[in-house]
């Protein structure tokens, strides 16, 4: 068996973003979330990714909020099929991410889910480039918001 043992990134890239797209299939808030969910996961806890980490993650599990788990699976290499990402329906957003016996919880802070979901209502089935474009740069705002203020984060 075949087993990848480079560490997954830890911090923003272009090009994990582009990888995040092409898994998913676009790109989107709740997806760039995930993204940055994941990568604060691995800093936080020391893991590699893929292996040796767990998440279970706590929200609507529908579209738009589910797409967050896409960007958890790309960031982190948690996934369903080796069942090491878990999915509880719950309200707001959530993930607890476990490695060895380290814990940590990540949660969107309830404004900026609010500030989201309202754009997304707003903006319904535009392409990325005019959503980007109409929405006053959430895209980019989600990518530059420092940690602190995009989640809530506590040790287990």
């Amino acid at each position: 068996m075949r087993v990848v043992t480079t560490p997954k990134e830890r911090a923003w890239s272009e090009g994990l973003y582009q990888r995040a797209v092409e898994f998913h299939g676009h790109g989107g808030p709740f997806m760039l979330i995930g993204l940055r969910m994941g990568m604060l996961a691995l800093r936080a806890l020391d893991a590699k990714g893929w292996f040796g980490i767990r998440c279970v993650a706590r929200l609507h599990w529908g579209p738009p909020d589910s797409c967050i788990l896409d960007g958890i699976q790309i960031s982190t290499g948690c996934t369903t099929g080796k069942h090491n990402l878990d999915v509880v329906e719950a309200e707001g957003v959530t993930a607890e991410f476990e490695a060895g016996d380290r814990v940590l919880v990540i949660g969107v802070r309830d404004g900026i889910l609010a500030a989201v979901r309202d754009e997304q209502t707003e903006h319904g089935d535009e392409s990325e480039e005019e959503h980007e474009e109409d929405s006053g740069g959430l895209m980019r705002r989600l990518r530059e918001m420092p940690e602190t203020e995009l989640f809530e984060v506590h040790h287990g």
